[in-house]
């Protein structure tokens, strides 16, 4: 099954009543300025299918989760990518699957006004910045952290003028681009990539102990914001989603050695009993009495 995004959504950001029996979601859109944007956009497929999407030249942020993103926590990562030219495509979606986006396309003329540079050095910055992280599909990979919250609450939470929640989304591009540049750094400092390796190590062997990344970036010497960047980048995943694949296949071997101690297992395992069975299947496909029969 084929379908035009443009075919999904009416003018309102509703589904539209014919597409209702494939999908479920909404859609917000907002030209602030000329040449800045804000989308908002959740999908939910009901059957597999294959949409045909068109993407107008430009930089693009975008803020991605799986639910519609109403708060931060919906927020799981950052992309950044700059299309020289309108593009277009297929891209398919499963039954059951979502889709989220918190997305700012910006024009390299408009960001460069902003920042007081030329268009020129605008898109040499970001091209530079895929060559040094070995890029090749053109997207740049963040990961959502506290200081990406809090800059980016203000943007879900405006309700006044247009004028006002532009310059909360120049404030979040502005933090991007710093967290970029420090990407570029982690990437290629050796030092900083030991401290990022020490700091895998120390969750390896974090038994029972709660997560606490200040108290992890204080013991290898960074500060939070680095140690979450970088641990992306050596790790490719978040350290909350490290730290929980770590506890659960900690439990998941405890499990094996001793299937009647579950109980025991979970309390130490410092989730709760909906949470442990949640993680444990989204890792291991099948919940943890049925891991306890296989093995």
């Amino acid at each position: 099954m084929q379908i035009c995004m443009h075919d999904v959504y009416d003018n309102t950001g509703k589904i539209k009543d014919e597409m209702t029996a494939h999908f479920a979601g909404n859609k917000h859109f907002l030209a602030l300025l000329p040449n800045l944007q804000l989308l908002n956009q959740h999908l939910h497929s009901k059957v597999d299918v294959s949409i045909y999407e068109e993407a107008k030249q430009g930089l693009y942020f975008s803020f991605l989760g799986t639910s519609a993103i109403k708060t931060v926590e919906d927020i799981q990562s950052v992309e950044i990518a700059y299309q020289p030219k309108n593009i277009s495509g297929y891209f398919p979606m499963a039954a059951g699957e979502e889709r989220s986006l918190l997305q700012v396309r910006i024009s390299p003329e408009h960001l460069a006004n902003a920042l007081g540079e030329t268009e020129d050095q605008i898109i040499q910055h970001f091209r530079l910045m895929g060559e040094k992280l070995n890029n090749d599909i053109g997207v740049i990979q963040l990961p959502f952290t506290e200081r990406s919250a809090e800059i980016s609450k203000p943007v879900l939470s405006h309700k006044g003028h247009s004028i006002s929640l532009a310059g909360h989304i120049y404030a979040l591009i502005f933090t991007v681009i710093e967290q970029l540049q420090m990407l570029s750094h982690l990437s290629q400092c050796e030092d900083c990539q030991s401290k990022l390796f020490n700091a895998q190590n120390l969750i390896e062997v974090m038994e029972h102990e709660a997560l606490n990344i200040g108290n992890i970036a204080q013991r290898v010497g960074l500060n939070k914001e680095a140690l979450a960047i970088g641990f992306h980048l050596i790790v490719g995943q978040s350290i909350e989603s490290y730290w929980t694949r770590s506890r659960i296949k900690f439990a998941a071997d405890r499990l094996r050695q001793d299937p009647a101690a579950k109980t025991h297992i979970v309390a130490q395992s410092g989730f709760s009993d909906d949470q442990f069975e949640a993680a444990f299947i989204q890792h291991f496909g099948v919940s943890s009495h049925q891991y306890g029969q296989i093995h």
